[in-house]
């Protein structure tokens, strides 16, 4: 027995909620994990340039590692998000850290 329109419907609306949900604890998941890396990282206070240099480094090392481990087709789309967002993601943090941190200080 084919199902009807309404069930098919009720169905999407379903999956909606459930994929609004998964959604929301990625968010979640991500947000708690940034926040230990950056507590683990001493972001909290100034930091010098040995440090910055270790964490970026650090950082690319976790970031490749990750996207490597990942399935075609995901890790191109990943790649592809991550070229073109990177340097507005870049940009707009420096800024805040330009408006944040005294002058002479950064």
């Amino acid at each position: 027995m084919a199902p009807t329109i309404k069930s098919r419907q009720t169905r999407e609306v379903q999956m909606a909620k459930e994929g609004d949900e998964v959604l929301k604890e990625f968010v979640r998941r991500v947000n708690a994990l940034l926040d230990r890396l950056q507590k683990a990282a001493g972001l909290g206070g100034p930091m010098n340039q040995a440090d910055l240099d270790v964490l970026a480094v650090a950082s690319v090392e976790l970031l490749t590692n990750t996207l490597a481990n990942m399935p075609e087709p995901m890790r191109s789309d990943r790649l592809k998000a991550l070229s073109v967002n990177l340097e507005a993601d870049v940009a707009k943090k420096r800024e805040r850290v330009e408006q944040s941190t005294p002058k002479g200080s950064a």
